[in-house]
């Protein structure tokens, strides 16, 4: 059970909010107004094996879903399609390179014009330097850009010259682009794919990813692709939100140019518990809600078609009420 699973852990992590592989708070301001808020349990990246990708169960793929935003015109959402799980199946789940690329592939052939991208790259976080987890986040997003039969089309965009080094580092000489989001980014016209690496650090990060997304992706009617992003943080707003728009207009500018055209391609976030849980997607499949339960494997506890994920309020509430 859950405790088996917790015992399997050989190290403790750092909570989800550090998987950006750089500090990342709220500002002062934000931690007083919240201050008075019950703090949620946190999630991490996964102990599990990452070798289990199959489904235990396949079901009849349910109703189309109604189109989704993000999209571009002329284009239609799928419904879910191939295995399907309902409540209650139990599921085994992994992030391999290709199931990524999969929901990756999906999404963008429905025509996103952003895709988000949220898989733990290392579950050893407290044991290792900054700079070899910054290695694990490159080295995860070169394999996945394999994808991409044509690298001339391919911008790879880093929020910083340390980041942006590290990648030149483990790539070595690339067919691609590489950069920063704050340099000259290419103006070659065959350049109509740009992925953002983990553009969470403070709030100008977001707001100069808002900016290539405007300026570089949508006039080119290219794709963006957010590798850990970490778009939780603007996916809650108003007052309450991470970074409330009252402290944050800009960023709430930029929340409201952006967010909309968000396809999630693919997503696993692990929370602590207990119980140990999480909430996942594969594009086109469905948002799941799912509790850790033996050998690695996942019970499916809530489904839903929303292009939004479930808040986290809700998925920490549905894992509490299995127990």
């Amino acid at each position: 059970g859950d405790g088996a699973l917790l015992r399997s852990v050989e190290n403790p992590v750092l909570p989800h909010e550090m998987t950006s592989f750089r500090p990342s708070f709220p500002p002062l301001l934000s931690l007083l107004l919240l201050a008075s808020l019950p703090l949620p349990a946190h999630p991490f990246s996964s102990p599990f094996p990452t070798s289990l990708v199959r489904a235990t169960a396949q079901r009849a793929a349910l109703n189309p879903a109604a189109p989704r935003l993000g999209l571009r015109a002329g284009t239609r959402a799928r419904g879910p399609v191939g295995p399907v799980m309902e409540v209650g199946d139990v599921i085994d789940v992994t992030w391999e390179v290709f199931d990524v690329q999969e929901g990756l592939r999906n999404a963008m052939n429905d025509g996103a014009c952003v895709v988000e991208l949220e898989i733990p790259t290392t579950n050893r976080f407290k044991d290792a330097a900054l700079n070899q987890i910054y290695q694990a986040n490159t080295a995860f997003a070169r394999e996945v850009v394999r994808l991409f039969t044509q690298p001339a089309e391919l911008c790879m965009v880093f929020p910083d010259a340390g980041e942006a080094k590290i990648a030149q580092e483990t790539y070595g000489e690339t067919p691609f682009t590489l950069t920063m989001l704050n340099s000259e980014r290419p103006r070659g016209l065959e350049v109509n794919k740009y992925v953002v690496m983990n553009p969470v650090f403070d709030v100008r990060e977001y707001i100069a990813t808002q900016e290539l997304y405007t300026n570089q992706v949508q006039p080119r009617d290219a794709t963006m692709i957010l590798f850990n992003a970490d778009l939780f943080k603007l996916r809650s707003s108003g007052i309450t939100g991470y970074y409330p728009d009252f402290f944050f207009p800009k960023l709430a500018k930029s929340r409201e140019i952006m967010m909309p055209d968000v396809i999630t391609g693919f997503y696993f976030r692990v929370f602590r518990g207990p119980p140990v849980g999480a909430l996942y997607r594969k594009y086109p499949g469905p948002w799941q809600v799912l509790r850790a339960v033996e050998d690695g494997q996942f019970k499916v506890l809530f489904e839903s078609n929303d292009v939004i994920p479930p808040q986290q309020n809700f998925v920490l509430t549905t894992l509490q009420q299995s127990i």
